[in-house]
């Protein structure tokens, strides 16, 4: 009876091991309470949290990653449709039991994908102990496929691509062995559903397994009845029949998803316009307004870079130059040609060793799925890293091949007799990578920033989540954690979002940036006193704040108003409209000391600084304000405009911050020569009123406004010279245009005062690098 017993125990040791294994993902790790990590982890799963959040039949079960409310409080929505809603449910029902409890949802959601990424692991090992017939290969080859650097370190994202996706197509694969070995179709059809439903991956594998099976068959009755019997073979095929089934279920899935989409929106977004429909056709370089993608050489260099980074596995990343995940699927540029190599190398390895595998078939369907997937998506204009999943099967492949080598280099028993120690050693190789995935990716001050992050929200949403409507200052909530963004949609899912709030008391404002607080200092304090990062405002006292600042004289009226106060510069406009709020604002901070530049602003002469409203200002009731710290260097002068890419300025301005005269002088100078004749016309038009030389020029550009003004003064007595000049014979009154000029939709003016002395006749123009430009001169009049 003992004996007996163990064979069974020896065939229980492998998935034992296996589960002892997978159980290390789970013992190894950080605080799973937050998704900071370094790449594109934080970006995804708080925009696949977004969704699950957000999904729901108010909502037509759309992929909303935020709503708002327009001016007649109905729902405007930002959907992402891009995947399979079975992911969007799964990662819903992990979170729903946790309520408001931010932490912990987020926790459940990671352990969820985890557990996906476990059960991928499962179905691996399952699917090659029936094809190999040997577990303690099968236990080796899929610890070492999971093992892979891009595996683990994509084991916990929130995401519908990985490792849900990887579960999919494990679930389908493993549906396609048991159909090899006992013809169980109907099997095969369920879970290639569930496989889809879970990601779009599993449609490369299916078409795959369809092609390659049903030419198989065409071959097969070619040569056993002739070109006749080929039609009948295809009526009959099965492979046919499967890839006829696994189109429909994507043309369910996605036919859900546009329905959702359609009704979310309105109905009022055309068909061929939704947001899904421009995702296919942009991926697959189809949209005529798009223009992007990868050439072939760049494309297969990605590719397989990806399937090199399948086969090493994690604890081999650092030496290799793969220490840190990047956006793009393959590895930094000076690892990239090694990378690309190794890929090249574990291909021809496995589609070389496809005639010592059994049921080549379902391997060469495995290898080719993720082909069949990515090529078709060559018109993306990013491949991301996580992608790589696609190309599994060659790891997991390269793994299945240790057992033919092993049978031909030492023979079927010996090779019997090694196998479970080359588990073993897969074993622990998987064990020593999880834990080292465990430990990288830490980040004391992204974890705690996220902590404050999380903790300011969750008194937002205690506040403005209870049917109040919040007015959301700043859709994307920047997150310095590795240098990226967090979308704040996460965070405020289930909140109401306003485009204008109307002044009810029910309403909020929402602001981030401590330097943009400031603005609202008027409120009498924040109802969120405690926060660290985000804070929130009454909307209905925002009117109120506004006109208060706008009561303040500007130092300049434009398109946009500009204030300076203390060190900091206020843009204020009522009648601001979308555009206007949509608009990227550009300044130039000119110092009065260059030195005090950054090295990389030197060259210019000033320091250039972008920002948008949407993170440092606030629009409400058709007005709006933002606010932006100067620099702690003497500032002489700053230029603002607002423009898109490198087209020319939609509105521009400069105010010499070091004048204090300048905004009496400024607040008459739009249209106070026009019509006028000049002392002199030359590149400026000069005008001479009193003392008060004024240059002005229509359609003035950069270039007229970088040069540098000479403006010499030759004195009736030479005496009233400084002694250092009266050899030269003229008194030197240079000057910048930021300093004394302002530059207003494409007119040019600026001041200079002539000396107390009397002046005989004025030489002016501009110079630059030792030249001059352009030169004028004129007489001043007597008694002038």
């Amino acid at each position: 009876m003992v004996a007996s017993a163990r064979p069974r125990l020896r065939g229980a040791l492998p998935p034992a091991l296996l589960a002892l294994a997978l159980a290390s993902l789970f013992v190894f790790g950080h605080d799973r309470s937050q998704f900071y990590r370094p790449s594109i982890h934080d970006y995804v799963s708080a925009e696949t949290l977004s969704l699950a959040a957000n999904f729901s039949a108010e909502h037509r079960f759309a992929g909303v990653l935020r709503w708002k409310l327009d001016e007649d409080g109905e729902p405007r929505y930002v959907v992402y449709n891009r995947h399979p809603a079975g992911p969007t449910v799964l990662v819903k029902l992990a979170i729903l039991p946790f309520g408001d409890d931010i932490p912990r949802q987020i926790g459940a959601a990671r352990l969820l994908m985890l557990a996906c990424f476990a059960a991928a692991a499962a179905l691996a090992y399952l699917a090659l102990a029936r094809l190999l017939a040997d577990r303690w290969i099968a236990l080796a080859a899929a610890l070492f496929a999971c093992s892979s650097y891009y595996c683990l370190h994509y084991a916990d994202m929130i995401s519908a691509v990985a490792p849900t996706s990887l579960l999919g197509v494990m679930l389908t694969f493993h549906g396609m062995a048991v159909f090899a070995q006992e013809g169980r179709f109907r099997q095969l059809l369920a879970k290639t559903a569930a496989g889809l439903l879970l990601g779009w991956h599993a449609a490369g594998l299916a078409a795959a397994f369809a092609a390659l099976g049903l030419a198989g068959e065409l071959l097969r009755a070619r040569a056993d009845g002739g070109a006749r019997a080929a039609p009948a073979a295809v009526a009959r095929s099965r492979y046919l029949a499967f890839g006829a089934f696994a189109a429909l279920c994507c043309a369910l899935l996605l036919g859900f998803n546009l329905g959702a989409e359609y009704l979310a929106l309105r109905g009022e977004v055309p068909l061929h316009e939704l947001p899904t429909v421009r995702s296919v056709l942009s991926r697959a370089g189809a949209d005529a307004a798009y223009t992007g993608g990868f050439g072939w050489p760049a494309f297969l260099r990605g590719q397989l870079g990806g399937v090199g980074g399948m086969a090493i596995p994690f604890v081999l990343a650092d030496g290799l130059g793969l220490a840190q995940p990047h956006h793009g699927l393959w590895p930094p540029p000076d690892a990239a040609p090694r990378f690309a190599a190794a890929g090249a190398a574990a291909a021809a390895a496995c589609f070389a060793g496809l005639r010592w595998l059994p049921r080549r078939l379902l391997f060469a369907s495995l290898l080719l799925g993720g082909w069949a997937w990515a090529i078709p998506f060559r018109g993306t204009t990013a491949l991301h890293e996580f992608e790589a999943i696609l190309h599994f099967g060659f790891p997991l492949a390269l793994g299945a091949l240790a057992l033919p080598v092993l049978r031909r280099a030492i023979g079927r028993e010996r090779a019997a007799r090694a196998a479970p120690a080359l588990a073993v050693a897969a074993l622990a190789l998987f064990v020593l990578s999880a834990w080292r995935m465990g430990g990288a990716g830490h980040d004391a001050e992204a974890a705690r920033v996220q902590r404050e992050m999380t903790a300011d929200f969750r008194a937002i949403r205690g506040i403005a989540g209870g049917g109040g409507v919040l007015y959301d200052a700043m859709l994307r909530a920047s997150v310095p954690a590795h240098g990226r963004a967090v979308r704040g949609g996460w965070w405020l899912a289930g909140s109401r979002v306003s485009l204008d709030p109307l002044g009810s008391e029910q309403e909020w404002a929402r602001a981030s940036r401590r330097d943009f607080v400031a603005v609202f200092a008027d409120l009498g304090g924040s109802l969120t006193p405690e926060n660290r990062r985000v804070f929130l405002y009454g909307a209905s006292s925002l009117p109120g704040v506004y006109d208060a600042i706008a009561a303040r004289e500007p130092a300049l009226r434009s398109r946009f108003d500009l204030r300076l106060g203390g060190r900091a510069l206020t843009l204020t406009r009522d009648g601001c409209s979308a555009d206007d709020a949509a608009r990227p604002f550009r300044l130039e901070i000119v110092p009065v000391d260059a030195a005090d530049l950054p090295p990389a602003g030197r060259a210019a002469g000033f320091e250039a600084a972008g920002f948008g409203l949407h993170d440092a200002g606030l629009r409400f009731g058709g007005r709006c304000v933002a606010r932006i710290a100067l620099p702690d260097y003497p500032v002489a002068g700053v230029r603002a405009s607002q423009r898109i890419g490198g087209l020319p300025p939609l509105w521009e301005a400069s105010i010499p911050v070091a004048d204090p005269a300048f905004p009496r002088r400024a607040a008459g100078w739009r249209d106070a020569f026009a019509g006028r004749e000049p002392a002199v016309r030359a590149a400026f038009d000069v005008h001479l009123d009193g003392r008060t030389l004024t240059y002005v020029r229509d359609g003035c550009g950069e270039a007229d406004t970088a040069a540098r003004f000479f403006l010499h003064a030759v004195p009736l007595d030479a005496g009233d010279l400084p002694a250092e000049r009266r050899e030269a014979g003229f008194g030197n009154l240079d000057f910048a245009f930021a300093d004394r000029g302002l530059r207003l939709e494409g007119r040019c003016v600026a001041s200079a005062e002539l000396p107390d002395y009397g002046v005989a006749r004025v030489r002016t123009g501009q110079f630059a690098g030792g030249e001059r430009l352009w030169e004028a001169e004129f007489a001043i009049p007597a008694g002038e």
